[in-house]
């Protein structure tokens, strides 16, 4: 099913951020599929992989990857016929041209959105971290699930942090929202920034990144923006929007008492997420 969802999806869509298709072969057991070839692999490998080491994205690829990535998704939500929610935005799913241009890959989980409908009831799937918390426990996708989704992949591409770090006992498995926002409502930005870009960043464009992260992932979904305006944002096209964003409630000091985080909205899920892979185990 996966696969069949996959070829629907790529053979309707055409940008130069979405991973582009060039073929399939579905012949007895076998299922391929033939992808343009994308030398400089996933994004995932370049902040926690095997090329983490070489330090190749500088911060002016982060940020091009950032924005490449957002007009990627618009794209799906606003300008495919008919709109698509991908489902599963995280860096594995980012992979880098020669030029290190990002297109968002993999639409075996992508959804098909008919004309008039708010969102469609599905089995949940997708990859714990990246999950929005309502989509997590009601299986409601819409686009803004895909919104969070990117929030979490631009933060982690700001501080190179994964968006869960089980393997720090430091962090109580402290999730990248529960860490990056108390340092940005204390302006604190550059504490954020992936200690591998060793200073070398644009401290606007980290704090722009930072701040449209956080207001992706929030936990009430009607207060994320769209894409569009995600795109206008990390761009810094419109005064007036950045304006709004740096002025959002979020974050000011004083809503952190009352403020509950995607994480809070995930735990349950998460929690049943474990069980189920110890119970699976046995």
């Amino acid at each position: 099913m996966e696969f069949s969802v996959e070829i629907e999806i790529l053979a309707r869509v055409r940008h130069q951020n979405l991973l582009s298709l060039r073929g399939y072969c579905a012949e007895g057991k076998e299922r391929l599929i033939v992808y343009d070839y994308m030398p400089n692999l996933s994004l995932l490998s370049h902040l926690h992989g095997q090329q983490a080491a070489g330090c190749l994205l500088d911060w002016g690829r982060r940020m091009n990857i950032a924005i490449g990535s957002a007009e990627g998704i618009a794209y799906l939500h606003h300008h495919a016929t008919p709109h698509i929610i991908h489902r599963d935005i995280k860096a594995s799913n980012v992979l880098l041209d020669s030029e290190f241009q990002a297109r968002v890959a993999d639409f075996g989980f992508a959804k098909l959105i008919p004309d008039g409908a708010t969102h469609v009831t599905t089995r949940v799937k997708g990859t714990l971290g990246y999950l929005a918390p309502e989509y997590a426990m009601l299986g409601k996708a819409k686009e803004n699930c895909d919104v969070y989704s990117f929030g979490i992949l631009i933060l982690e591409l700001a501080s190179g942090r994964k968006p869960i770090d089980y393997s720090s006992l430091t962090t109580s498995n402290q999730t990248i929202t529960e860490w990056a926002l108390p340092l940005a409502r204390k302006q604190r930005f550059e504490e954020i920034a992936d200690r591998k870009l060793n200073g070398h960043f644009v401290k606007e464009e980290l704090r722009r990144m930072v701040l449209v992260a956080l207001i992706c992932t929030q936990s009430k979904p009607e207060k994320r923006p769209i894409m569009l305006d995600v795109v206008d944002l990390l761009k810094g096209v419109s005064k007036e929007k950045l304006l709004d964003l740096e002025d959002n409630e979020l974050f000011k000091p004083e809503s952190a008492a009352s403020y509950q985080g995607p994480e809070d909205s995930g735990r349950k899920f998460e929690a049943d997420v474990k069980t189920n892979e110890r119970a699976n185990a046995i």
